[in-house]
């Protein structure tokens, strides 16, 4: 990744009032946090944001207790306020004007092996460059493993031209054959997320395909983008190890040999890839036993979800 050096000037920090965070580096903040002032608006707004929750009785999170205990109690102490984690909370994966429906889909990946293959996507609203996506669609290549790929138009496109997706694809197998499937725009996550045959998945760390991918124990590649998603990925490769960081961002061209490293890491026999993929089952138990609603059994997200409507009728 195109980073400052590690040791160089003020590139590591750590938050003062979050030290068991860990350290942070210059390239996990936005651009907004980066060139924020006293006077602008996106500082302004989260100003006022944090006055907001401050004055909450109470915050709810989409998240699992056993999962995200550490920031959960950061919020507790800074907040000194009831915090609950309900979750996991999926939205409706609804279907959209797409080349490719959710059965086409499932017949598609009906035809691959188990765990072969790598699904790509930056959510709905993020994308990557042209030269990115280039680099992108040589590692798939040199890679050899099958993939669905959900293309956006590259950063700067006409959102008035036609988006013709194999115009940004390199020469080369990646344009034809069954080996596979380059999809313009969206996809069926949901529905791809959870078939069997999904061994990785490239994502830029929105919490919600995070969720998505740890529901069904898929392992993830990370390629944050935005907002939260530098902190989503920290956690996801620090904390609760289901996660290797292939970038960061637009702002540099990256290696396709990085991104083949990253996926072989993954995806092969390597013990990194095996405790990754140990752990992801594992994460996937923590998840489904936060929403067991049994009579001998009451997972931490129903509890939560309890003492939320107790306090409530309380109050």
């Amino acid at each position: 990744m195109n980073l400052p050096h590690k040791n160089s000037a003020n590139s590591e920090f750590q938050l003062p009032d979050f030290p068991e965070a860990g350290n942070f580096h210059v390239s996990q903040l936005t651009l907004a946090v980066l060139m924020a002032e006293h006077t602008d608006p996106v500082t302004d707004f989260q100003r006022k944001n944090i006055q907001t929750w401050s004055n909450a009785d109470a915050l709810l999170f989409n998240t699992v207790e056993e999962l995200d205990r550490l920031g959960l109690n950061y919020f507790r102490r800074e907040f000194g306020i009831p915090v609950w984690a309900i979750g996991p909370l999926l939205l409706p994966d609804l279907e959209r004007e797409t080349q490719l429906s959710a059965e086409e889909c499932i017949k598609w990946l009906d035809t691959k092996e188990a765990s072969s293959t790598i699904y790509i996507s930056f959510g709905s609203h993020s994308t990557i460059t042209a030269s990115q996506i280039k680099s992108l669609a040589k590692a798939l290549e040199i890679s050899g493993r099958s993939f669905i790929w959900v293309v956006r138009p590259p950063l700067g496109f006409d959102e008035n031209a036609e988006f013709v997706v194999e115009q940004w694809l390199p020469e080369g197998r990646l344009r034809g054959g069954d080996r596979g499937l380059i999809v313009s725009k969206w996809a069926p996550q949901v529905e791809i997320l959870s078939h069997k045959s999904v061994g990785a998945f490239v994502t830029h760390c929105g919490w919600n395909s995070v969720v998505e991918a740890l529901e069904n124990a898929v392992p993830l590649i990370g390629w944050p983008m935005a907002a939260e998603q530098f902190y989503n990925a920290k956690l996801l490769v620090e904390k609760v190890g289901v996660c290797v960081e292939v970038a960061r961002g637009t702002g540099f061209d990256v290696r396709e040999e990085e991104i083949v490293d990253k996926i072989e890491m993954v995806m092969g026999e390597s013990e990194r890839g095996l405790e990754i993929r140990k752990k992801c089952l594992e994460i996937r138990e923590f998840l489904r036993d936060a929403v067991r609603d049994e009579e001998d059994y009451k997972g931490s997200s129903v509890k939560a979800m309890h003492e939320f409507f107790n306090a409530a009728l309380l109050y």
